[in-house]
């Protein structure tokens, strides 16, 4: 999911990079450039496929293929009974969300927010979450064997809080 901040963000990044190299673009032209990975002419049409009034409204591309597809997406998700194992999140806004026994075995989430997220019967067991937001989550009946969060074991995690407690 991106948003217009994300996407202006993307292309500082990709200046900054170049700038290391001792390649130096505008921002201007960075933001040309990111417009091409994604498959549109310029900029400007970028631009106009997520709107001037989009801010800080969730955008979802895909790729139909040759042709990337912009999306927005702003319903609340109740997800129950699925086998989502193996699936990727990056940069996505689960907030609110709740999940109701789902696989989510050896998924990988990465710079999302998870504020709010309910989730019950959950195999997370190998999960890995990088940079994300889980103010306010519940979890529930969870199988947690293998997850990391942000590369440190939850198991370790959950552990140190015990022993903080006893204290």
């Amino acid at each position: 999911m991106l948003r217009t901040a994300g996407i202006k963000s993307m292309a500082k990044a990709l200046r900054q990079a170049l700038s290391d190299r001792k390649i130096d673009l505008s921002h201007s032209d960075c933001l040309e450039l990111i417009a091409k990975q994604f498959g549109v002419k310029d900029w400007n049409a970028l631009s106009a496929a997520v709107g001037q009034d989009a801010g800080d409204k969730p955008l979802l591309f895909s790729a139909e293929g040759n042709e990337i597809k912009f999306h927005r997406t702003t319903q609340r998700l109740d997800v129950n009974d699925t086998d989502l194992a193996g699936s990727r999140f990056n940069d996505a806004n689960l907030s609110a969300t709740s999940f109701n026994q789902i696989n989510f075995s050896g998924a990988k989430f990465n710079d999302s927010n998870m504020t709010g997220w309910y989730v019950n019967d959950v195999n997370l067991s190998g999960a890995q979450f990088q940079n994300i937001n889980l103010s306010g989550a519940a979890f529930s009946n969870c199988r947690i064997a293998g997850v990391t969060l942000d590369g440190v074991p939850l198991e370790d995690i959950v552990e140190a809080y015990r022993k903080a407690q006893m204290i």
